[in-house]
């Protein structure tokens, strides 16, 4: 059956490009630093002047007192590459890395030592893209231990939120493949799943202290547009499916757009025509286009007053993410420390709260399928022998198409109603059960079996012969007789006879069947007549 070509199968494969080449990006990627020191009591430090270079490099120059001073400086950057030289000898650089998967420096922690008896600090700037030319930037001097020990203390607890995040995710996607994927349910929680994988790891490569950590700044840039890029389809599924959106073509739409900004900026990052960052107001306008078709759907699913659970639920959600949000950016412009972590809580906030959701639902559907199977096995299945029932041999004779070599294999048991008039109908039970057993064990490996009447049983096989037939008969004869041995109460007698289905006389198997049942009496007759014999010999 020829595949579909699905959104899903699109998205497969763009996550596999990206992945090999996040991992090639991994192993060809390095950093070009110049550093002549290797190892924050912390104070800003103002430029006495700043001009422009005429190479478009622009110099910040610092005089320095450091005779009482600690002898590290600190600064951030965002795509510039740098040059410090201390009294005109250069101490430190980071300059741009060109492959085919990164143009720049990335975002940086700049951390440097300069001399004790240094008079003249000037740092010069070049910024990789045209948008990062006019970009004010803050200068510290103090120890190198205490400023780098504060910076990742400061963000410590984010980046631990944003790994929880990240697990999370892992965690959903582990859930769904081996839980729900054989069910085919919760299709939502496997997107969701990847959207946090890659949220929580964008999360974490944003925070100062991993920007220190994460030393090789070229590709943690590389890597973040990457993460980025790949969450909008990640999410838009997981809309679709949560919310169970039905409209036709806007998420097509949007998913169209979502590919397409993404081959252009892989094309054009490849090409080195343009880098991702100069590419990133595509994947900014996929990520908002998915907010306001979520808003959008959100609006639509309450007005008609459907799917209201789940309507709610990711209202509160979004509320609870928004007041993080504008707790942080408030704490931002406020200048308040130690509350950068609000926004990343909001984002776990409402994975949790959606996650729960999802496989509470998924729960409650598997409950409902493990009730549909019990349903289905009580309308094929005879409950007590269980064999299949003459429902299910209705359904399978079906079938316009058999091998040639298809035998049908009958079996009745031979004095069942004198068992249940002389022993009772617990003893008849028991010669009905066992009986089933023992055509089971041998039958069960070559063909389906059926109880198709209230002491006839029917075997179905295919790719078979008569002489392997005629075998399995003869060794059902065999157990039957060493089980007569052992009972004290019931004698088993099964008759049995087989036909081979033959196209050109049987409309149907059901014809086959006649001809088994003639072959079967008459083997019945002789076993009851042996057993006749047999009786009156003794007497």
């Amino acid at each position: 059956m020829k595949k579909k070509f699905t959104i899903q199968n699109v998205y497969v494969l763009f996550l596999i490009i990206n992945i090999i080449m996040i991992v090639t990006g991994a192993l060809t990627v390095k950093e070009n630093l110049f550093n002549r020191s290797e190892t924050i009591a912390q104070t800003e430090i103002t430029p006495i002047s700043t001009d422009k270079d005429a190479d478009g490099r622009r110099r910040y120059t610092f005089a320095m007192q450091a005779d009482d001073m600690d002898t590290c400086l600190m600064f951030y950057t965002n795509h510039q590459e740098v040059w410090v030289y201390a009294d005109d000898e250069l101490i430190y650089s980071r300059e741009r890395t060109d492959t085919i998967f990164t143009h720049s420096v990335g975002s940086v922690w700049n951390i440097t030592e300069f001399p004790k008896d240094t008079k003249e600090l000037n740092i010069y700037m070049k910024s990789v893209y045209p948008s990062g030319e006019n970009h004010e930037y803050t200068f510290y001097q103090g120890n190198s231990i205490e400023m780098l020990g504060r910076s990742i203390r400061e963000s410590i607890l984010s980046m631990c939120v944003s790994a929880l995040i990240t697990m999370l995710g892992i965690c959903m996607i582990i859930y769904w493949f081996l839980i729900c994927r054989r069910m085919q349910i919760a299709k939502e929680l496997f997107y969701m799943g990847i959207f946090v994988v890659l949220l929580g790891a964008w999360l974490f490569g944003e925070e100062t202290g991993s920007i220190i950590l994460l030393t090789n700044r070229p590709y943690a840039s590389y890597l973040a547009f990457t993460l980025l890029m790949l969450m909008g389809i990640s999410f838009l599924l997981f809309i679709k499916h949560f919310l169970g959106a039905e409209d036709r073509y806007v998420h097509r739409i949007l998913a169209v757009y979502s590919f397409g900004s993404m081959f252009i900026s892989i094309l054009l990052q490849c090409f080195g025509i343009a880098d991702y960052k100069q590419t990133a107001i595509l994947t900014h306008v996929v990520l908002v286009s998915d907010l306001l078709y979520l808003l959008i759907i959100i609006w639509d699913k309450m007005r008609k007053r459907k799917n209201r659970r789940r309507v709610h639920l990711n209202l509160i959600g979004l509320l609870v993410l928004a007041a993080s949000v504008a707790i942080e950016l408030f704490a931002y412009y406020k200048h308040f420390k130690g509350v950068q972590v609000f926004g990343t809580l909001g984002f776990l906030i409402y994975i949790i709260i959606l996650g729960l959701e999802i496989c509470a639902s998924a729960l409650d559907k598997m409950e409902e399928g493990r009730k549909a199977e019990i349903y289905k096995t009580l309308a094929e299945k005879d409950m007590l022998t269980k064999c299949y029932n003459r429902n299910a041999y209705n359904e399978d004779i079906k079938k316009t198409f058999y091998e040639d070599n298809t035998y049908l294999v009958m079996f009745d048991l031979n004095n069942l109603k004198k068992c249940n008039d002389t022993l009772g109908h617990m003893e008849g039970d028991r010669y009905l059960t066992d009986s089933a057993a023992l055509i089971n064990d041998i039958f069960n490996s070559y063909g389906k079996i059926y109880r198709i009447g209230g002491d006839e049983f029917c075997v179905i096989m295919e790719n078979t012969s008569k002489d392997q037939i005629e075998g399995l008969i003869k060794q059902l004869m065999q157990e039957e007789a060493a089980y007569n041995k052992k009972s004290k109460t019931v004698h088993m007698q099964i008759a049995s006879g087989y036909a081979k289905y033959d196209a050109q006389k049987d409309d149907n198997l059901d014809q086959t069947r006649s001809r088994a049942d003639e072959m079967m009496y008459e083997n019945k007759k002789m076993l009851k007549a042996a057993l006749a014999y047999m009786g009156a010999g003794a007497q």
